[in-house]
């Protein structure tokens, strides 16, 4: 089931902050677990969180691991353009996080993403030159 999609910087804030002071935590600690705002995931509308319906102790939990539906995601995610964010030992250093998995496509709409940024990056500095010009 999903249980997190997207997150505006409002939603992470309180996430982030109002949990933080809640739990009494370190910034640090808080971290660990949650990332700050304006370095989620979840903002950029390709991030979710999942959880088995069937075992709701699970969610949000490294537990999830033990679920028939991290079993399923594990195998078949791929298939469907999905990979884990944070598997054990990710270079990112992002505690593990078994529910949290993100769409990535395939090698198609990865290349057409890149080239979508590329144009954008090209026109931005177009309208620089622009404006340097009217200046």
């Amino acid at each position: 089931v999903p249980i997190s999609g997207f997150r505006t910087l409002a939603d992470q804030e309180y996430l982030f902050f109002e949990l933080k002071a809640k739990r009494g935590q370190a910034t640090y600690q808080r971290a660990e677990v949650s990332a700050p705002p304006g370095y989620s995931e979840h903002h950029t509308g390709y991030a979710i969180d999942i959880g088995d319906a069937r075992v709701p102790d699970s969610y949000l939990k490294v537990s999830f691991e033990n679920t028939k539906a991290f079993q399923w995601l594990q195998e078949n995610a791929g298939n469907y353009g999905f990979e884990l964010s944070f598997p054990r030992d990710n270079p990112q250093g992002i505690s593990y996080e078994p529910w949290h998995w993100r769409f990535v496509g395939d090698s198609h709409s990865s290349e057409t993403f890149e080239q979508a940024r590329s144009l954008e990056e090209d026109r931005q500095t177009e309208n620089q030159d622009l404006s340097n010009l009217e200046n």
